[in-house]
């Protein structure tokens, strides 16, 4: 949550934090999990991108014990990668060089006229299954996740909070911003029941929908969003502001007056989040739609290509406890002595900021729930085996961003070449994030063991540091066609296209 709320004593020039939206830049110790959840064998994981997934998968049985993805990543604050070592990272107290007119900046800025986005991402995958009879496979799914995302932050508002107002080309200069600027922060748990269905096969015509429902909790939400900034800055200690127009809310787990962690009740919010799907694959060999006494002789055919599209993250976390949302209509202020003002809570500054755009204490909070939106997305997958092993996928993830409060997620174009066999796979991810410069990953699998990275260069330093991106995983799962008694495979169990299909390969 912005770092505004969880400090006591703050810098006064974090006001610019709360009014401009630039929360949110921080390197903080990935996105998609492009390595794993296009895979055959990512079985209920494969649920995070498209939920049709686990009843095409190999398994009949699958248990995700844990999987964890963490992404970040920016196009502002950058470390040098002359000064850059991913193993400072990995101390508990990192020594970065610093620079800057005070020496205390250990980052870098991109100043130029780009509006400023980023983008972080922290889930966390938990005890999760699935179970398929037929064309049904039902599953449940768990985690927690905490997502940041800043958009459309103009470049002076971004330079003056990094330089905490002392950047003398800018100032005596009239800003005007009409573009919707964003700023949303959650964090949550889910739990959902994931129901996937052969609803359509015929001779190699293989088509499967999916969907997950998923129980949402939040543990903390802040939002801040303006639709028109028009302020100068005449020195670095003033604050002109001659129009805002916007709104913010917060449910933070602190008491507001006087900044100590309140962690009852745990859950602030509750929503409803929901998950759609629908596959298409071109089998190898014709289908035969046979029953079969035994979940373990289940038949698994491959494909020559899949096709599928999804929407991901329909819904959103209405926060009622400890809640409260924060207006800016059409307000202004001329704010003097601004670096000298202090204040030791979030009441205080709520009041501070109060009197100072409306001349009270009260008007400007106004309301005492919020609502932050998921960071809802469509994806589109196509994955072709091109040759025995070799797999090659292209998928793409759009934002649908309805709310001005939710979160946003950013846009995502990845082919990933791939050799997959059930006990080894490696893939290399190669990515277009958010329209920007191209990334290349790596990941590997293991039987049920997952590592992998869509940036591989934020672990090196032969290019600036931007950002980060990790995942990995461990599961178990039982497959298709593989029938054991005292673990010895059953001569007269399984479907003979599995077999015929697994001696090719």
């Amino acid at each position: 949550m912005p770092a505004l709320f969880n400090k006591v004593h703050l810098n006064s020039s974090r006001f610019l934090l709360l009014l401009f939206l630039v929360t949110g830049f921080k390197l903080l110790p990935a996105q998609e999990m492009l390595g794993i959840v296009n895979s055959n064998y990512a079985g209920i994981t494969g649920s995070v991108i498209n939920p049709a997934v686990s009843v095409t998968s190999p398994f009949y049985i699958d248990l995700n014990v844990a999987a964890g993805d963490f992404f970040v990543g920016n196009n502002y604050l950058y470390l040098a990668k002359d000064e850059y070592r991913f193993r400072r990272f990995l101390s508990l107290h990192p020594d970065f060089p610093t620079h800057g007119t005070d020496n205390t900046q250990i980052v870098y800025d991109y100043y130029n006229k780009k509006n400023k986005n980023g983008y972080v991402n922290a889930r966390l995958l938990g005890p999760s299954f699935s179970i398929t009879v037929g064309r049904h496979s039902f599953g449940f799914v768990s985690g927690a996740r905490a997502v940041m995302s800043m958009r459309n932050v103009p470049y002076h508002m971004a330079k003056y909070v990094l330089e905490q107002l002392k950047y003398p080309p800018l100032d005596d200069i009239n800003h005007i911003d009409t573009k919707n600027i964003y700023n949303s922060e959650m964090a949550w748990v889910e739990n959902g029941f994931n129901y996937s269905y052969v609803f359509k096969q015929n001779s190699t015509d293989y088509w499967a929908a999916g969907i997950t429902v998923k129980d949402l909790r939040g543990l903390a939400g802040a939002y801040l969003y303006t639709t028109n900034v028009d302020y100068k800055v005449p020195d670095s200690d003033t604050l002109i502001v001659n129009n805002i127009k916007g709104e913010g809310g917060y449910s933070l787990p602190l008491n507001y007056q006087s900044n100590s962690g309140e962690l009852n009740p745990l859950f602030r919010g509750k929503g409803l989040g929901v998950d759609i799907g629908v596959i298409y694959q071109k089998k190898k060999t014709e289908i035969q739609d046979e029953s079969v006494k035994r979940l373990c002789a289940q038949a698994y055919i491959s494909y020559q290509y899949k096709i599928g599209v999804s929407i991901l993250d329909i819904g959103r976390v209405r926060f009622t406890e400890n809640a409260e949302k924060i207006i800016f209509d059409n307000a202004s202020t001329f704010w003097p002595g601004l670096m000298q003002t202090h204040y030791t809570s979030v009441r205080d500054l709520t009041d501070l900021l109060s009197n100072r755009f409306y001349g009270n204490p009260t008007q400007l909070i106004q309301g005492n729930e919020i609502k932050i939106a998921l960071p809802t997305a469509i994806s589109f997958q196509a994955d072709v085996n091109y040759y025995k092993n070799w797999f090659i996928n292209g998928t793409f993830v759009s934002p649908l961003q309805f709310s001005k409060s939710g979160l946003r997620r950013p846009a995502l174009l990845a082919v990933t070449p791939r050799y997959e066999t059930a006990l080894f796979e490696a893939s290399l991810p190669l990515t277009i994030y958010d329209w920007t410069k191209p990334r290349i990953g790596l990941s590997a699998r293991f039987m049920g063991f997952f590592i992998g990275t869509e940036k591989l260069s934020g672990f090196f330093h032969f290019t600036d540091f931007t950002g980060l991106d990790f995942y990995f995983g461990l599961k178990f799962y039982l497959r298709k066609g593989f029938c054991h008694t005292k673990f010895k495979k059953l001569d007269n169990c399984g479907i003979e296209e599995y077999r015929l299909f697994n001696k090719k390969r």
